[in-house]
Order: structure tokens, then sequence, then C-alpha cells
């Protein structure tokens, strides 16, 4: 079992959002104002997100 906690107790729930056209906007300078490593590649992204998703979803 995964137990999350924030700083005020367990979390019951937790919101996400899938990645869209937006974050394939991100420039090489943006991304590094927004802490990405590198600029992301979007298909990928969608399918990391939705196996993530998953894996929440069997929790």
């Amino acid at each position: 079992m995964l137990n999350v906690n924030s700083e005020i107790g367990a979390l019951k729930k937790v919101i996400i959002h899938r990645p869209d056209d937006g974050i394939a906007r991100i420039s090489p300078k943006k991304a590094e104002e927004l802490l990405f490593d590198d600029i992301v590649h979007l298909p990928q992204m969608k399918e990391e997100h939705d196996i993530f998703r998953r894996v929440l979803q069997h929790i």
C-alpha cells in the first residue's frame, strides 16, 4: 500500500492533468526557467502520464 502524506495529513485524493499542446510550446529558455531538464516530447510525455495514471488507479 502506498502511504502519501502532505504537511497536514494523509492525502485523500489526487488531481492530475494530462499534458496538452501547451507543453509542446515551451522554448529551451523557458524550459530552464521552469526547471525542466530538457525539452519534452509531447507524445512520450502523454504516454508516461497515462502509465502513471493507471498506476495510481490501482493503488
